[in-house]
């Protein structure tokens, strides 16, 4: 099934729009990219239950802000809003979310590496050292039709939008800019 089907056929909008966070998070662009890959190979293989979306596991250094996306989400799946790092294409002046997918957990590392099936992994990360401390699993990833500019988001619990020309350099956590806050005006 060729990446752009797969992409397509999730959703058009946001899963969730009910909690008042998301999690916005830099990935290297060949991340994401062999990620669609990982997720078509799984869609073709016998390794996915029925009924169960194919996932990619990215890793990270960020436990305390994994852990705490736990404690808030209470189970639920949480909107990612990925800024695609490292991209081959020229970066506009102005920093821009480009992907989304949903996070659905996290998992410890076994002495640095994904504890589970390799499947789970965009191929990309094969060389990627044993030094990540959790791998954070994400399932409906796709290219977001139109960017969302970085400068439109803001931290959680923070009173000011990010800079227009901010570049994020791990995982953080947002408000969710589809929630309409009690007291905003966004």
């Amino acid at each position: 099934m060729p990446n752009s089907i797969i992409a397509s056929s999730y959703r058009g909008e946001f899963m969730n729009k009910t909690h008042a966070f998301a999690i916005l998070a830099p990935v290297p662009e060949m991340h994401l990219v062999s990620g669609l890959e990982a997720i078509a190979a799984q869609i073709d293989s016998d390794e996915l239950s029925p009924g169960q979306l194919p996932k990619i596991a990215l890793g990270s250094m960020a436990f305390e802000l994994f852990g705490e996306a736990e404690q808030l989400r209470a189970g639920k799946a949480i909107d990612v809003f990925i800024y695609a790092s490292h991209s081959q294409a020229e970066q506009p002046l102005n920093s821009e979310v480009t992907w989304q997918g949903v996070y659905i957990g996290y998992v410890g590392s076994r002495r640095g590496r994904y504890p589970s099936k390799s499947i789970y992994r965009p191929r990309s990360t094969a060389s990627d050292s044993p030094v990540w401390a959790v791998f954070w699993e994400l399932q409906q990833l796709e290219p977001l039709k139109t960017p969302i500019p970085i400068g439109n988001l803001r931290g959680r619990n923070k009173k000011t939008n990010y800079p227009s020309r901010f570049i994020p350099e791990g995982p953080m956590l947002i408000e969710h800019p589809l929630v309409k806050r009690a007291g905003t005006s966004r």
